[in-house]
């Protein structure tokens, strides 16, 4: 075998390793290198008992050599490497003298053993590729066991050829320097990571952030370094955060782990999932290490399931009490039809069923709302609310349907024509015009110009100045694009101011027959969009049309959804193009 430089003590290495430049060769390396030289130098043959080359040759092979340097001769205090010879299947079959300096291990106690048992179990795979007929790689980093029970971490280079001595291949084994080797090899562990590592001094300020704090919270590495972390937590998070922080800094064995919101650097906030962990008291890094993921999707499906739950209850509640009522009205009318021979106790439970009939419809469009919003797709807002209004106002002469303005809509056509049937359904069964109502005129309200007045010198009439018809009873509900949305409005009675804050409540209604959920299947479709809808004051005054015109709306009930447009929503994010 053919001696690399690597494998042989030169006095630059020695001198950079703290060896005595003066050391002999073999002192360092172990004696079978030098049996390879071809013939052995004076010095090496008085140092190993003035033995000739081929019975050195056979002493090896058998294992007896014996190659301690004679008395007298320098040999380093702390030798940082050793020879092996090894099989292919990890037997070892020579063990050099300087294998107890390294692994504390006896040169006996190791030959005829199995390298790869003292090798750490994570690195054995590796080790026994280098040590194959067919390695991809010779040279290997890994751990090997000491006699303490604890490891070392040593490089070792296999030799390409069988040594025809031993049988097997020539391993150098050298002990690295975990401190000096480590942070440079995996740097990349810390560059490509998804974790966030924080190292925290004595005053809880920030002494270091790894690379990937600029891919989780995107802040430029070093940014945050002297400051608190405690100041990008969110203030409801933050006292809890506080005490938790201040609690692992101060008790080294409390490692809590935390989760909170944490502002980026766009001044959003993501959910963080925290671990700390007390570094030992010398350590000359700091106090605290944190490491923290981003946990905000699995937040999200905690609260969507959340949500789901309280659906849930609330379901068991309904079921409980509004499906009973009704179910006793009915069994009562059947037994009082059954002992008066009367037709109107039974259609007293015809009502009754056709108001359990409206529940369960209205139950079942709840739950269907937790299961998510399909695929936004591109519909017309004038198509999706002609298309609610033939369901929700079907045979009913008393109403119509007027459509100002349209607009193009993205999001889920099925759940938008549900909500616009519930607010067609709340229009036509709560509103109610009277003598004083304003008539809208054929083709709906006019829009005025911004700032133009009115015969009364405010803003103008949105029917045109046109004079109300106190004979008309029909209920106009008008549907138009808005510029941050669409509105539907009607011209009833409106709503009553003290009932203003409960209209989306669940389960709130003003009817004795009614389910009180209509209005709370519009909010979840709406928000389901990333949407907002909001019950519209008359005191807000005209709402404004996406030409720059404001319309003042009806004198009844007005409810505006507000959504992005095409430019202003993310991409596949729902949006309303007036």
């Amino acid at each position: 075998m053919t001696l690399r430089p690597s494998d042989t003590s030169t006095r630059g290495r020695d001198a950079d390793e703290g060896e005595s430049p003066d050391t002999d060769d073999r002192s360092a390396v172990d004696a079978p290198s030098g049996a390879r030289d071809g013939a052995a130098r004076p010095e090496d043959r008085a140092e190993s008992g003035s033995a000739s080359a081929g019975t050195l040759d056979a002493d090896r092979a058998s294992g007896d050599v014996d190659v301690t340097p004679a008395k007298g001769a320098s040999r380093p205090l702390e030798a940082d490497r050793f020879l092996l010879a090894v099989a292919v299947d990890g037997e070892v079959l020579f063990a050099g003298p300087s294998v107890p300096d390294v692994v504390g291990v006896e040169r006996d106690a190791l030959v005829g053993s199995d390298l790869l048992d003292r090798v750490h179990p994570s690195d054995r795979e590796p080790v026994a590729d280098a040590l194959s007929a067919v390695a991809t790689s010779r040279t290997v980093t890994h751990r090997i066991r000491r006699a303490s029970g604890g490891y070392a971490w040593v490089e070792s280079v296999v030799d390409e050829e069988l040594a025809p001595e031993f049988g097997g291949r020539i391993v150098t084994v050298r002990q690295i320097d975990t401190d000096r080797t480590f942070p440079e090899r995996y740097r990349a562990f810390l560059e490509y990571g998804s974790d966030l590592v924080t190292v925290v001094d004595d005053d809880g300020l920030v002494v270091y952030e790894s690379p990937s704090v600029a891919e989780v919270l995107g802040y430029e590495q070093g940014s945050t370094v002297g400051r608190s972390p405690l100041g990008y937590v969110h203030p409801d998070d933050r006292e809890r955060v506080t005490e938790r922080f201040y609690r692992a800094l101060t008790e080294p064995d409390a490692s809590p782990t935390l989760e909170y919101r944490y502002r980026t650097a766009d001044g959003d906030w993501v959910w963080l999932e925290s671990r700390t962990r007390s570094l030992p008291a010398d350590s000359p890094v700091g106090k605290l290490l944190i490491n923290s993921r981003d946990v905000s999707e699995r937040k999200a499906r905690e609260r969507r399931l959340t949500d789901r739950n309280e659906r849930l209850d609330r379901f068991a509640s309904i079921v409980s009490h509004d499906l009973r009522n009704p179910l006793s009205v009915i069994r009562g009318s059947i037994e009082m039809a059954r002992l008066r021979g009367e037709t109107e106790p039974l259609e007293r439970g015809e009502r009754a069923v056709d108001r359990i009939d409206q529940l369960v419809s209205e139950l079942l469009t709840l739950a269907r709302q937790g299961t998510g919003m399909d695929e936004p797709t591109e519909f017309a807002l004038a198509s999706v609310a002609r298309d609610a209004w033939e369901t929700a106002a079907e045979g009913d002469d008393d109403a119509e349907l007027v459509v100002a303005r349209d607009a193009q809509v993205c999001g889920d056509r099925g759940r938008v024509r549900q909500a616009l049937e519930n607010l067609f359904r709340n229009a036509t069964e709560h509103a109610k015009p009277d003598g004083s109502a304003a008539e809208l005129p054929d083709g709906g309200p006019e829009a005025i110009d911004e700032g133009e007045t009115g015969p009364t010198g405010g803003e103008a009439d949105p029917t045109g100045g046109g004079e109300p018809d106190p004979t008309d009873d029909a209920l106009t509900v008008l549907v138009t694009a808005t510029d941050g949305g669409f509105l539907v409005a009607d011209d009833g009675t409106g709503v009553d101011p003290e009932d203003r804050e409960s209209v989306f409540d669940s389960g709130f209604t003003t009817r004795a027959d009614g389910t009180g959920y209509g209005l709370d299947i519009v909010r979840e479709v709406v928000e389901s969009h990333g949407w907002s809808v909001e019950l519209r004051c008359e005191s807000e005054g005209p709402v404004g049309l996406p030409d720059g015109r404001r319309l003042r709306p009806p004198e009844g009930a007005c409810f505006e959804v507000c959504a992005p447009g095409p430019a202003e929503a993310d991409p596949d994010e729902p949006w309303i193009d007036g």
